[in-house]
């Protein structure tokens, strides 16, 4: 089963956005927030999570020795 994808997007009250993505690992990760923020104005600056530097390889096996 594949893991749970979520996108968690906050408004500061004067309009700021803040988002967390959960389930996307790498390169991938950047282009989903390039894709579902873009509507919402440009990207000023990016924090990246553990996740950003797993590959999607190495999740899948840490999950079957996980197991």
């Amino acid at each position: 089963m594949a893991d749970k994808q979520e996108i968690e997007i906050f408004i500061s009250e004067d309009g700021r956005v803040k988002y967390h993505i959960k389930g996307i690992k790498g390169k991938k990760c950047v282009d989903a927030a390039k894709a579902a923020l873009s509507p919402l104005g440009q990207i000023k600056d990016m924090e990246y999570t553990s996740e950003y530097y797993e590959t999607e390889e190495k999740s899948k096996t840490r999950q079957k020795l996980g197991q």
